[in-house]
């Protein structure tokens, strides 16, 4: 044998020696996919053989495995399934009925000690669960609020700590990272409840990317509290301190809050968010801290809590201070505020695009602001800028037919080629006696509050606010022309109010005319109220609405009113 063959030989027994061993698999060490027995002393064994081994993988075949206790996985293993993704169905059931195809893991213990050991403790490095279905069997849709359980699964020390393929069915909290660096979670679906992640003390760049958090699974339809305690209480996303934090194309649905960033200890969180999405939640971004980097959350798309008028697209607390930067995103649905800022912090808002909010699109209670390049539907107000705030610049913006800017810091706003006010359209002569086809196109300007067009009318939501121009010291009767308006829409409180006083009064249901008449004093603008009780169709529009506002006609004498907006031809074909 010459001395190269020898060199060889010798070097593949040095590997043979060093080589990771071989996958174990769970049922070699006694566990049984029948769901019934317990397998949770199993599978430790073969997670603690595969850690004494050197590392590797603890391979768990297609079944369904009880496991009533806990499992600590260390350094260098993984708990695999065999699922490449996590499975996404809906359906009214349990998922042992449905999901023959995989490994399914029924979780057990901690039932109301929310504070317990996790289901699945990650302890080290390099390690992780992946390919694997999640059920608790003990948590029932029926309980609201929700029976609090332990993370499902949870890691304190270490770093590279990974979770992968997996689906969280039904867990009251699902994931969380405390004092771990360089954690990857990555395609995790589920409805937890209570919170789906939640990441702090994280030093070195935690990456979360594919994640979905909607209601698999949900057989809430037999009981609504459930989904509704979620729906006020869940939190999807929860980042305190973590460094330089990447967020990548995650949604959720049905939280009150969709990504939250608070604050523990150690800190807040900076770090790059693009392609977030939240939809039917109460807040779909909320901020009550961030380090002074900031947060640049970008492609984002937030809708606000359905059948609701008081959700907020991106809320940023009193106090915060930092960075908040929004680029490219995208605010819709019943929304009381697109972006509301409450910290002395610093606010960008750059090409985003905002419809359907109820009191302004932007509101900026404190800090600075910069306000460009972005697209505006109609509403009430676009951008109200408080009295707290230090300075803006606000330019380049384009609204359906004006922008409206309640600027209340004056000269310390900086505002420029934006989208002109059309009410300079309207001649003195023309503003004592005006009518508006509400509905037909150019009826934007002068109602706010209000839903998508229907031509002859648009529907309400409890309250809507019209902005009328006028002409100073004049005597004028407004008339306000509801083409419908049913009993589920009357409220002793039902009316027109002015400046908090009731002028009209509506006392039934069906087509009618409401007028009142008023001294315009030195105001050029009336903005008169209507008010009723906010209702919802049983088609399942999910709309907050109230009554079919049909016309609007301003007269400060007699003569016949110029028309602002004429009703569109016909197409004769």
């Amino acid at each position: 044998m010459n001395k190269a063959l020898w060199v060889l030989l010798i070097l593949m027994s040095v590997t043979a020696v060093f080589a990771a061993p071989s996958d174990l698999i769970v049922t070699d060490f006694g566990a049984k996919g029948d769901g019934r027995t317990d397998c949770t002393e199993a599978f430790q064994k073969a997670l603690d053989a595969a850690f004494e081994a050197g590392g590797g993988n603890v391979q768990v075949p297609t079944g369904i495995y009880d496991v009533r206790g806990n499992l600590v996985i260390r350094s260098g293993v993984f708990l695999v399934g065999t699922y490449q993704a996590g499975p996404t169905e809906r359906f009214d059931g349990k998922p042992e009925d449905v999901m023959g195809q995989g490994s399914l893991l029924r979780a057990y213990a901690g039932r109301n000690k929310p504070e317990d050991k996790p289901f699945i403790e990650l302890v080290g490095s390099n390690n992780g669960v992946k390919g694997l279905v999640i059920y608790y069997p003990e948590i029932d849709y029926m309980d609201a609020p929700p029976v609090p359980y332990p993370p499902c699964i949870a890691g304190y020390t270490g770093d590279n700590q990974n979770v992968i393929d997996v689906m969280l069915w039904n867990a009251y909290e699902g994931i969380r990272l405390v004092g771990v660096g360089r954690s990857f979670i990555s395609k995790v679906y589920g409805y937890p409840s209570k919170r789906g992640l939640y990441i702090d003390k994280c030093y070195d760049i935690s990456r979360v990317e594919n994640c979905h958090f909607w209601p698999f699974g949900n057989t809430g339809s037999k009981n609504p509290a459930y989904g509704e305690w979620i729906n006020q209480n869940g939190v999807a996303f929860e980042f305190a301190r973590t460094d330089w934090q990447y967020v990548f194309n995650c949604f959720c649905f049905g939280y009150g809050v969709g990504y939250k960033f608070s604050q523990s200890d150690a800190g807040a969180c900076n770090g790059n968010f693009l392609g977030l999405g939240a939809d039917s939640c109460a807040a779909g971004v909320l901020v009550e801290a961030a380090q002074a980097p900031g947060l640049l959350i970008t492609n984002g798309e937030f809708v606000g809590r359905w059948r609701s008028h008081d959700s907020v697209g991106v809320d940023v607390a009193p106090d915060t201070t930092g960075k908040v930067s929004l680029s490219n995103c995208a605010f819709w649905g019943p929304l009381c505020y697109g972006v509301r800022n409450a910290g002395a912090n610093h606010l960008s808002v750059i090409g985003c695009h905002f419809e359907n909010f109820g009191t302004a699109a932007i509101n900026v209670e404190k800090g600075d602001a910069i306000v460009q390049g972005n697209t505006f539907q109609a509403g009430p107000k676009h951008l109200i800028l408080d009295e707290g705030v230090k300075e803006a610049i606000v330019n380049a913006n384009i609204a359906s037919e004006r922008l409206i800017i309640d600027n209340r810091i004056g000269s310390k706003a900086q505002v420029a080629l934006n989208t002109p006010d059309p009410e300079a359209s309207l001649t003195a002569a023309q503003k004592d006696c005006y009518t508006v086809n509400v509905g037909e196109p150019g009826d934007e300007p002068f109602v706010t509050g209000v839903h998508g067009k229907e031509r002859v009318k648009r529907w309400t939501s409890d309250k809507a606010v019209l902005l009328l121009p006028v002409n100073k010291n004049k005597k004028v009767t407004v008339t306000l022309e509801l083409a419908e308006l049913p009993e589920s829409a009357l409220a002793n409180d039902a009316g027109v109010y002015l400046e908090g006083k009731k002028l009209a009064g509506i006392t039934k249901s069906g087509p009618q005319t409401l007028s009142f008449t008023v001294n315009t004093g030195n105001g050029e603008m009336l903005k008169p109220e209507l008010r009723v009780k906010g209702w919802f169709s049983e088609s399942g529009d999910h709309r907050l609405l109230g009554a079919g506002l049909a016309r609007i006609t301003v007269s400060a004498g007699k003569g016949t009113p110029f028309v602002v907006n004429p009703p569109a031809k016909k197409d004769d074909k």
